[in-house]
C-alpha cells in the first residue's frame, strides 16, 4: 500500500530563492506597527462632503478615485523606485521621493506617506535589513519609495510589489470605511476584491508610465483631503 503522505521533493517548493515571499508578507500585513491606523487618507473628508456614504458610494470611490491615483502615481513611483535600487541609481531615488512629496494635495497627506515611510524603516533595519547593507537615505521617506526600494533589496519581483501596494492601499481605506460608515467586515471583503479583481486589468500600464508623466487630477479625493486639515472634528489626524 503507497504511503499516505511523502515528503514532497524540492521541485515541489519550486526554486529555493523565494525568500521574498516572506519579506512580502511581512510588509503587506495590516497588522504592521506604522501607524496606518491612524489615517484616512482622505476618506474621512470625502465622506464629510457626503460623496461616500454607504457601500456602493465607497465602491465607487474604489474604483474610480483610489484606482486612478494608485495607477498614475503611487505605483508607478514604485515602480521606478524598484528600478532606480536594481540599477543602483540612488540619486534618482531621492528625486522620486521628492517627487511623491510634491504630488500630495495637503500636507495631511504628504506628512501622512512620510511618517508611515519612516515607521517601515524602523521595522525593516529591525527585521530583514542587512547590516552589511546601508538602507539609503531619503529626504522624505515616502511609503511608495520606501517600499519600492525595500522590495528591491530584498529581490522582490515588481510585480509582486505592485500587488503588495494595491493591497495595502486598498486595505488601509476600507479599514478607516469600518470606523466612518454604516458597513461590516463582510462588506469590507465584498469591496477589497472587487477593487483588486477591477484594477488588475490596469497593472501593465503602470510599468510603461515614464517618470515625466507620473501624476493625477483627482478632485473629489484632493477637495476631500484639503476639506479634512481644517474639520472642526475628525476621527483620523489625515
Amino acid at each position: 500500500m503507497a504511503p499516505l503522505f511523502t515528503q514532497p521533493s524540492q521541485e515541489a517548493f519550486g526554486p529555493s530563492d523565494w525568500g521574498w515571499v516572506a519579506r512580502l508578507l511581512h510588509f503587506s500585513d495590516s497588522a504592521l506597527p506604522v501607524g496606518a491606523y491612524a489615517h484616512s487618507f482622505g476618506l474621512e473628508g470625502v465622506c464629510q462632503m457626503g460623496l461616500v456614504h454607504d457601500k456602493e458610494t465607497l465602491r465607487t470611490f474604489l474604483n474610480r478615485d483610489v484606482s486612478v491615483s494608485l495607477i498614475h502615481v503611487d505605483l508607478p513611483l514604485v515602480v521606478k523606485s524598484h528600478a532606480a535600487i536594481m540599477d543602483g541609481h540612488y540619486e534618482e531615488l531621492v528625486r522620486l521621493d521628492q517627487l511623491s512629496w510634491a504630488l500630495r494635495p495637503s500636507r495631511q497627506l504628504r506628512e501622512a506617506l512620510s511618517r508611515i515611510g519612516k515607521q517601515q524603516i524602523k521595522v525593516y533595519q529591525n527585521t530583514w535589513a542587512n547590516a552589511e547593507q546601508p538602507i539609503p537615505e531619503l529626504p522624505h521617506n515616502q511609503s511608495p519609495t520606501v517600499l519600492g526600494m525595500f522590495y528591491a533589496l530584498e529581490n522582490t519581483p515588481v510585480m509582486a510589489a505592485i500587488w503588495s501596494v494595491v493591497y495595502q492601499s486598498y486595505s488601509a481605506l476600507l479599514q478607516a470605511a469600518l470606523k466612518l460608515l454604516p458597513i461590516g467586515p463582510a462588506a469590507t471583503q465584498d469591496l477589497l476584491h472587487d477593487a483588486m479583481t477591477t484594477i488588475q486589468g490596469q497593472l501593465q500600464l503602470v510599468c510603461e508610465i515614464d517618470t515625466e508623466d507620473i501624476g493625477s487630477f483627482n478632485p473629489v479625493w484632493d477637495i476631500g483631503a484639503s476639506l479634512h486639515e481644517h474639520a472642526p472634528a475628525r476621527l483620523f489626524i489625515s
